[in-house]
C-alpha cells in the first residue's frame, strides 16, 4: 500500500512541476508503456486506476526526471533516507491501447504524447504571409534635402528586400489604403464593394501591414558624444490579422544616423559632413537588421487556430501554405475549453490530412467527443 500512495504522489508531483511551461518551449515525445498493479481483494477498479497512474508515472519518465532528496542524522548515523522525484516532463495526452488481467494483476499499455522542457529552443522558420498596403511617407523639413530625397532609395530597398525574401509571402497591393478597408468592413456593403471595386481578399493566417516610412531629427546632442546632427529612420509596421482585420502588433524597425556636420562656415560643413553613399549605407544596414529581427518575431510566435465542426470532422483553415505539416501535434488548453471532461490539462490532436488553405484534425484520445471541440482554439508543437 506505501508504494501505492508514493506512486500517487509523484503522479501529483508530474502535473504540478509542470504548470508554468510553455506549451511553445516543448520538445515532444510519444511513448508505449505498460502501468501495472496489485489486485487486492478482487477490487478491479481500484487496479485498473492504479495501473493507470503507474502507466502515467512511467511515461512521464520518459521524458525526464530530477531525482532529489536529504537524509535525517543523529550522531553520525543515518536515521532516515528520503528521496523525491520530480518530472522534467508533462503529459499532454493519451490513448489506451490495451487493458489485461493477468492472474493476480492488471495492466495498462498506452500511448503517451509527452512534453518535456526545452531549455535550447530554437525557433523554426516558417512562412510569413503579409499583404502590404498603401505606405505612408513622413519627413521633417528641417532635415537636408538629400535626406529627405533617399528617402525614396530606403524605402524600396524595405519593400524589395521584403519582397525577394523565400520565407516572406508578400502580396502588394500599393492602390488600396487599409485605413479605408477598416473603416468598410463595419460596413454593411463591404462585401458588395469588394466584389465590384477589387478589394483584395484576406485569407486565415494573412497578415495586413500599410508601412509607415518617417524620417526626423533626433534632439540628442547633449547626450550624444558626437558633434553632428542626429536624425532617425524609421518603419512603422502596424499589423493586422486576417481574415477579420484584427489589430495583432507593432513592429518598428528604426535607425540612427549621422547626417549634418553643423558650422558657420558651409565650406568647412559641406566636407565634413557625411556624404549621401555613407548615410544610405548607414540606414539600409539598421533595415537589414530589422528584417531579420521582425522575421525571428515572427517564426518564434506559436501557430493558432480556432477549430470548425463540419460533418461530424474537425477542421481549420490552416495548412501546408502557414507552415504546417502532416501528423503535426497541435494542444487544445484547458482554459480555451469550456466543459471539455477531462483529467488532464491538455487535449491532443494531430493533422491527418492537410491542404495549402486548410487541414483536418483528429484527436489522440478516441473517447474525445468531437463536438465538444467546435470553436476551440489550438496552438501547434512546433
Amino acid at each position: 500500500m506505501a508504494k501505492f500512495i508514493k506512486s500517487y504522489f509523484f503522479l501529483q508531483l508530474i502535473f504540478l512541476s509542470f504548470q508554468a511551461f510553455s506549451y511553445n518551449d516543448l520538445n515532444i515525445l510519444k511513448a508505449e508503456v505498460t502501468g501495472r498493479s496489485v489486485i487486492l481483494n478482487n477490487d478491479i477498479d481500484k487496479a485498473r486506476r492504479l495501473a493507470l497512474e503507474d502507466a502515467l508515472y512511467l511515461a512521464s519518465l520518459k521524458g525526464g526526471a530530477v531525482v532529489d532528496g536529504f537524509s535525517s542524522v543523529s550522531e553520525n548515523t543515518i536515521l532516515n533516507d528520503q528521496s523525491l522525484i520530480k518530472s522534467d516532463s508533462k503529459i499532454l495526452d493519451f490513448k489506451i491501447l490495451a487493458e489485461n488481467k493477468n492472474q493476480d494483476h492488471y495492466e495498462i499499455k498506452l500511448l503517451a504524447i509527452i512534453g518535456s522542457q526545452n531549455n535550447t529552443l530554437e525557433c523554426k522558420e516558417k512562412p510569413i504571409n503579409i499583404s502590404m498596403f498603401k505606405p505612408k511617407i513622413i519627413h521633417h523639413y528641417s532635415l537636408p534635402s538629400f535626406v529627405i530625397r533617399s528617402m525614396h532609395e530606403w524605402n524600396n530597398f524595405f519593400i524589395d528586400n521584403m519582397s525577394r525574401d523565400n520565407q516572406i509571402i508578400l502580396k502588394k497591393y500599393d492602390n488600396f489604403e487599409l485605413d479605408e478597408i477598416l473603416k468598410s468592413i463595419d460596413n454593411v456593403e463591404f462585401d458588395y464593394l469588394s466584389n465590384i471595386n477589387g478589394i483584395p481578399s484576406i485569407e486565415e493566417g494573412d497578415y495586413l501591414v500599410a508601412p509607415v516610412f518617417k524620417v526626423e531629427p533626433v534632439n540628442s546632442y547633449k547626450q550624444a558624444k558626437s558633434p553632428y546632427d542626429i536624425a532617425k529612420y524609421s518603419i512603422v509596421l502596424n499589423f493586422f490579422r486576417g481574415p477579420n482585420y484584427k489589430f495583432f502588433k507593432t513592429f518598428i524597425i528604426d535607425k540612427k544616423f549621422q547626417n549634418r556636420y553643423p558650422s558657420n562656415f558651409k565650406l568647412i560643413s559641406a566636407l565634413v559632413s557625411k556624404s549621401k553613399e555613407e548615410v544610405s549605407a548607414d540606414v539600409i544596414s539598421g533595415i537589414i537588421d530589422g528584417i531579420i529581427k521582425m522575421k525571428k518575431n515572427f517564426n518564434c510566435m506559436p501557430i493558432e487556430a480556432n477549430l470548425k465542426l463540419i460533418n461530424d470532422a474537425i477542421y481549420i483553415d490552416l495548412g501546408e501554405k502557414h507552415g504546417l505539416r502532416n501528423r503535426q501535434i497541435g494542444i487544445i488548453k484547458k482554459n480555451f475549453q469550456n466543459g471539455l471532461k477531462s483529467n488532464l490539462e491538455t487535449t491532443v490532436l494531430f493533422i491527418s490530412e492537410i491542404n495549402a488553405n486548410s487541414s483536418k484534425l483528429t484527436p489522440l484520445n478516441e473517447k474525445v467527443k468531437i463536438s465538444e471541440l467546435d470553436r476551440m482554439k489550438i496552438q501547434f508543437i512546433e
